[in-house]
């Protein structure tokens, strides 16, 4: 008779998941010295920090609550999990502003902020589910951030562009009129000739 294997659990999958997609994302705070990523732990503000490849990402879990808004009727509490990463920015030292100012200022924690994760998670901090909920708000957070960065690369690739059209455009053509007809230009040769 086969031996019957019993599926992994919710969070065994949720951190095997995390450990392939992140490697090395650990909980920053409360600080973990060599404990597993499944240990789950918040402060007394019910917050944690976990940390990868330079970005950290900001975690809260909310009181319990109903959050079951689609079924009146059921009663079980729930924790809202809310995560965002940031991404501190070291190289702003020597970036002059445009314009007048009395005197420039550093920025002591410039940071870059992505897109909050939301999350329901079961009310028992020390059920699994809930561990594995939150450490999927996590990945959450972390994926937002991959998206929003490609986002700003392609924008600041469009911008840089539109700034080179500025430089080149005929004294003679607003700068309206320049940049329709430069998007148009790009636009037609990424759709190729005849194609629409």
């Amino acid at each position: 008779m086969p031996e019957q294997t019993t599926p992994p659990s919710p969070l065994e999958q949720t951190t095997a998941a995390l450990d392939a997609a992140y490697p090395g994302l650990r909980r920053s705070e409360p600080q973990s010295l060599g404990e597993p990523l499944s240990d789950v732990q918040l402060t007394l503000k019910r917050t944690a920090r976990y940390t990868w490849a330079g970005y950290e990402v900001r975690v809260s879990v909310g009181e319990e609550d109903h959050l079951d808004r689609d079924n009146p009727e059921n009663d079980a509490l729930y924790r809202e999990v809310r995560a965002y990463a940031v991404l501190l920015v070291t190289d702003t030292v020597g970036v002059d502003g445009i314009g007048h100012v009395e005197w420039e200022m550093t920025n002591h924690r410039s940071e870059m902020l992505f897109p909050t994760a939301y999350a329901v998670a079961v009310a028992d901090p020390r059920d699994p589910r809930f561990a594995a909920a939150v450490l999927s708000t996590v990945a959450k957070a972390l994926n937002y951030a991959r998206l929003a960065t490609k986002r700003a690369v392609a924008e600041a690739e469009k911008a840089a562009e539109e700034a080179r059209w500025e430089s080149e455009r005929p004294a003679d053509v607003s700068p309206l009129k320049w940049r329709r007809m430069k998007r148009a230009e790009r636009d037609a040769a990424i759709v190729g000739p005849g194609r629409r």
